[in-house]
């Protein structure tokens, strides 16, 4: 239905659409289909860049349906001042944060769409060499390519870094360090020849997108809020159901879900209390997880009472979760 342009669909005149609806069509009826037609080419690759992010990290599909629907109301607000792809990124990334998700993951995760975002900046190291031959560079026991320079009687070596290598070991082979010929906020020297590898949150690519976002006035998650909340109500100070699940083989998971869904309800709270959301989602998270049959064998198995339970959650522990 929509006429022919260079650059996509452009909306049909006034006369187009009324012999297509076969009925005549105001102005104002014509402005408004044309707006939505200029909108909805405007959306078609955001939607597809937020889909696209989402669907690379770990997490239900009900999670991931409700970060699409806010990641897509927030980049609509940064669009025009970032573009599509980086009020794309900012937009899911925020989520996920808020969901307890660490910089680190979320980095990985979006890097498998925009690699630069996986990126760290360059680590400058001046060694010289020890014996004839080239000098190598090794991370992890792996080989890693580098850009060099000859400086003196030294070398400056350029290293690309990635979020990955956080808390890897840099080897030189044939080489050895100069003294102070690293930084040092970002790397340890273990000996002569050997850094370990910091990495730090604010050379991040993805921080500095949020952090351009925040500048024009988008969001940026507060985790420490949530982190609290979720140290606050913890299940280990559930003792016996965090023993039944521990006993089931599972807390781990248990305890992720209950993050997951206590942060998506903190975002929306209604006005109510912290304690009311943990309860909530940690009901909400062993009977997502927590298999019937499994849950009805384990409450036979200790003699407890069906109506005192849901799934493996021992309601009398909920009404004194003190925080």
């Amino acid at each position: 239905m929509d006429g022919a342009s260079p650059v996509g669909a452009a909306p049909l005149d006034r006369r187009e659409l009324s012999r297509v609806l076969g009925r005549s069509v105001g102005t104002r009826a014509h402005g408004s289909y044309a707006l939505s037609i200029q909108q909805e080419g405007r959306m078609a690759p955001l939607r597809k860049g937020i889909n696209a992010l989402v669907e690379q990290f770990n997490a239900s599909s009900e999670v991931k349906v409700a970060v699409k629907q806010k990641a897509e109301r927030t980049a609509v607000k940064l669009m025009d001042e970032l573009g599509p792809t980086k009020a794309a990124i900012a937009s899911v990334a925020d989520e996920f944060l808020r969901l307890g998700r660490n910089v680190t993951e979320v980095s990985l995760c979006i890097s498998r769409v925009h690699p630069r975002i996986g990126q760290l900046k360059d680590l400058i190291v001046e060694a010289y060499p020890i014996s004839p031959g080239d000098i190598g560079v090794l991370v992890n026991g792996r080989a890693r390519g580098f850009k060099f320079h000859p400086n003196g009687l030294y070398t400056n070596l350029r290293v690309p870094l990635f979020v990955s290598d956080g808390g890897a070991l840099l080897e030189l082979s044939n080489a050895r360090l100069t003294r102070n010929g690293y930084d040092q906020k970002r790397a340890a020297a273990l000996g002569q020849s050997r850094l370990l590898i910091t990495a730090d949150e604010r050379n991040f690519e993805l921080f500095k997108v949020l952090e351009e976002a925040r500048l024009r006035g988008g969001p940026v998650a507060n985790r420490a809020d949530l982190t609290g909340a979720l140290r606050k109500y913890s299940i280990s100070k559930l003792p016996l159901t965090e023993h039944l699940l521990r006993e089931a083989g599972l807390l781990q998971r248990v305890s992720a879900e209950y993050a997951e869904r206590y942060a998506a309800k903190a975002i929306d709270g209604r006005g109510r209390s912290p304690k009311k959301l943990a309860e909530e989602a940690v009901v909400e998270a062993c009977e997502s997880v927590v298999p019937v049959e499994l849950s009805d064998l384990t409450v036979q198995k200790h003699h407890l009472r069906p109506s005192a339970m849901r799934s493996l959650v021992v309601k009398g522990e909920l009404d004194h979760w003190q925080g």
